[in-house]
């Protein structure tokens, strides 16, 4: 087995992403170009310790967010023992300001085909940055998994959807 290869295995096992060498093409955003305009908000704006990180050199940490959901899920989202249907995704917009004015980056969970993830519900996670929509991680985002590993939130298929 090549040092690569073991790497890229390990690094799938911890639920991260591998990076992007000099051939690979990075990951493309999964937020949907319109989603501003076509995703209603199923949770207000609120501050939160849930996301509070950086996202680089001058970036604020994040101390806010408001949750955004395509329009096929809405009707599920916050209904304890209902799946969101393959497809869905759910937008955190994630803010530095209590007022949620300038989005700074996002939290991105997009509903796979069964089998991507059964033991955590099928979800693939991103975290993008919104000054140059740079995906920073994706996949199996396990910092993420652990919060969402409530039953409060896998009750609704790991939406932390409390008021």
């Amino acid at each position: 087995m090549t040092r690569l290869t073991a790497t890229f295995i390990l690094l799938t096992l911890m639920g991260m992403s591998a990076g992007c060498g000099p051939d690979e093409t990075p990951p493309a955003s999964l937020i949907p170009a319109d989603y501003a305009r076509t995703f209603p908000e199923v949770r207000g704006c609120r501050m939160t310790f849930e996301h509070i990180s950086s996202y680089g050199a001058g970036a604020p940490s994040i101390s806010n967010i408001r949750v955004v959901i395509d329009p096929g899920g809405v009707a599920r989202y916050r209904v304890a023992g209902q799946t969101l249907p393959v497809g869905t995704v759910v937008v955190k917009e994630e803010y530095a300001d209590p007022t949620c004015s300038t989005v700074i980056g996002w939290t991105v969970m997009r509903k796979e085909p069964a089998g991507y993830d059964p033991t955590h519900g099928d979800w693939r996670w991103q975290r993008v940055r919104a000054s140059d929509r740079a995906v920073l991680e994706d996949g199996r985002v396990t910092r993420c998994i652990n919060c969402h590993n409530t039953p409060d939130c896998t009750s609704r298929d790991w939406q932390c959807t409390q008021q």
